[in-house]
């Protein structure tokens, strides 16, 4: 929720923004001379004192005389008009709304703009067969307005939601707990892959001043909603949050501080241990003199999504993206026209698969106001948005939507408002639509630790795709607990590295195709330190059955050896091959020799001098299970190597 008029990450009224167009010279002030409809002279004299009490700003006095010359004469439309007009400059939509409407029934040939922004206010409630009436008579009274694009817009939006709305009725929609809903308004709720940690903006009901909090899952309970922390929140306004997978980085909107580069920038925080650091401005390339706000990270926290309206864009706020690289964000690119549209695109969310982008948007057709939609990517190429339909969508706006990692959850905000005035916001969860659920991600997550000594160790973290070498996540382990989180796609054949100068890496192979989706885990990993004599099974080597050549899904073991030992010049290796004992043992000796010869190969076309390699096959004599079954005989069937000499 975010008020595009001020510097606060939310709004005080609604997302939409209201255009308040010049009624009140519509509804004829100024203008007493013209003829009135009214028969009554006593309702044309008071309606003539309303017009001297609106020249003197004194709004009340004037509404009280329009409604006593209502009340003398019923059919009086331009008394309507004007009470319209008045309530129009003093923000209340809801009256302008029925005396609009009671001018609409009364005068025998009304303002076209009357009838015009009856259209879009009957829509923004819902009434949409009111709504499509009004739009039909406009445009049989200004038939060149057809091609305007709002009301285009409009007819197409009117058609969607008569359509759907009959189509499926609203989830069941149920609020989070009050130690997370404890606040006047709580919203732009962002959550970790595990689900544990919530982290949301909260502001009290009658205080303008945003923080943000956290709330996190014990197994039983929710915990009491606290400040995350001293370092982030000050008395100036902090919100609209987004954290990574494993909860340690966290990109937040900061209003007027000092180091600003605009009116709202984003800032970067990162957790070490317990502790989250000073927030650090992103720079120049991501903030600009501009409005940039409501971040989205990825899982792995290096691709960030977010709404500004700078310039280069489609709209008013349009989706941006950055990457970062090292210690530096790319500049922004717009997600193009596929997303982005002629009005406001707002509060993303990118889900933990890295695939799917959820958004809110006023200018697709919808149910009204803002709704949510969702759109896919393909090689950076977004698909066109799809509307998330009457399961979620209603009339109001709907905004910052997150959906769980298995993606059966959506939470969200859900507002109550009356006159573009937000009262309570809380909140809610519900189950979404199986056809609206994305590709699920699964993740691991645990300690890494020195085999040795069992201390906690910093690592760095890889999944890459198996087939096409992609690297799709990347990250760190903490540096002084060695807590870790791993997010692994669905529908897809990856391998997990787990690295550290002067240890041995880990290659950790992972299917979650739809037949064997990995249960979500704690995996603890020890990492054994790089010394002679020590071993490792390179897991994600690949050989056709009976065959030595390698498969192009060993690319990436390949590659990670070869930077171990460019990595560390003085290493020297022992390439082992090893079968099962199906076939002669002659043969297996032979094929396994061979198998530690291609990967020797293969380093040396990486460019790794042939002095440090040596190779063996050693076939079925080294057994690491019974040969008694094909599980135990797949382990069995292995390349390892060994350290001959570790340092120069």
């Amino acid at each position: 929720m975010e008020d595009f008029s001020t510097d606060a990450q939310v709004h005080r009224y609604s997302l939409r923004i209201l255009i308040v167009a010049c009624f009140l010279v519509i509804a004829g002030f100024g203008f007493c001379q013209i003829p009135l409809s009214t028969p009554v002279k006593k309702a044309r004299k008071l309606y003539f004192k309303a017009d001297e009490k609106y020249k003197e700003r004194d709004f009340g006095s004037a509404l009280k005389l329009l409604r006593e010359a209502i009340a003398i004469d019923k059919n009086f439309y331009e008394a309507y008009l004007r009470k319209g007009g008045l309530f129009n400059a003093l923000g209340s939509e809801d009256s302008v709304y029925s005396n609009f409407k009671q001018y609409a029934r009364k005068a025998p040939q009304p303002a076209m703009s009357v009838i015009e922004r009856l259209a879009h206010m009957s829509f923004d409630r819902g009434s949409y067969t009111e709504a499509k009436g009004y739009l039909d008579q406009f445009l049989l009274g200004v038939p060149e307005k057809v091609g305007d694009r709002e009301i285009i817009l409009l007819g197409q939006s009117l058609d969607f939601a008569m359509r759907e709305a009959s189509k499926s009725s609203l989830q069941q929609i149920e609020e989070l707990p009050p130690e997370i809903n404890q606040f006047g308004l709580q919203y732009l709720p962002t959550m970790t892959v595990d689900a544990k940690t919530i982290v949301y903006t909260k502001r009290d009901q009658y205080s303008d001043d945003e923080d943000i909090v956290i709330s996190e899952w014990d197994g039983n309970s929710w915990s009491s909603a606290r400040s995350i922390s001293d370092n982030i929140n000050t008395e100036l306004n902090e919100g609209a949050a987004t954290i990574s997978a494993d909860g340690r980085t966290m990109i937040f909107t900061a209003c007027d501080r000092r180091d600003s580069k605009g009116s709202c920038d984003l800032y970067i925080s990162r957790k070490v241990g317990d502790r989250w650091s000073f927030p650090k401005n992103l720079g120049n390339r991501v903030n600009s003199k501009y409005w940039e706000s409501q971040p989205s990270l990825s899982a792995d926290g290096r691709t960030l999504y977010f709404a500004s309206n700078r310039p280069g864009g489609y709209g008013g706020r349009d989706l941006w993206v950055s990457t970062s690289k090292k210690s530096n964000w790319s500049t922004p690119r717009n997600l193009g026209r596929s997303v982005n549209s002629f009005k406001d695109e707002t509060t993303p969310f990118i889900h933990f698969n890295g695939q799917t982008l959820y958004f809110s948007s006023n200018s697709y057709p919808g149910f009204g106001g803002f709704d949510l939609l969702y759109s896919n990517s393909w090689d950076s190429i977004w698909s066109k948005p799809i509307n998330l339909g009457a399961s979620v969508n209603t009339y109001r706006d709907e905004v910052s939507f997150l959906v769980s990692a298995d993606g059966r959850k959506g939470y969200f905000s859900k507002e109550i408002q009356k006159n573009q005035k937000i009262l309570d916001s809380r909140i809610v969860s519900f189950t979404i639509a199986e056809s609206n659920q994305p590709k699920a991600s699964y993740y691991l997550a645990g300690t890494i630790t020195d085999q040795e000594t069992g201390e906690p160790l910093g690592a760095g973290l890889e999944i890459v795709d198996l087939l096409t070498n992609q690297v799709f996540y990347k990250n760190y382990a903490d540096s002084i607990n060695g807590s870790y989180c791993l997010v692994l796609p669905e529908g897809r054949e990856v391998a997990a590295y787990i690295k550290r100068s002067g240890y041995l890496y880990k290659s950790i192979p992972f299917r979650t195709d739809l037949n064997s989706a990995i249960n979500v885990d704690t995996m603890n990993i020890s990492l054994t330190p790089l010394a002679e004599g020590e071993s490792l099974i390179l897991n994600n080597l690949y050989f056709e059955t009976n065959s030595h050549e390698l498969n192009d899904r060993s690319r990436s073991e390949i590659i990670n050896l070869s930077e171990l030992m460019k990595s560390t010049p003085g290493l020297i290796i022992q390439i082992e091959g090893h079968t099962d004992d199906v076939g002669n043992a002659k043969y297996n000796m032979t094929l396994s020799q061979k198998r530690a010869n291609a990967v020797l190969n293969a380093l040396i076309e990486k460019k790794i001098d042939q002095t440090r390699l040596k190779s063996v096959g050693f076939g079925d004599t080294k057994p690491r299970s019974s040969n008694t079954s094909e599980k135990s005989r797949q382990s069995n069937r292995r390349i390892e190597f060994r350290v001959l000499r570790a340092e120069g």
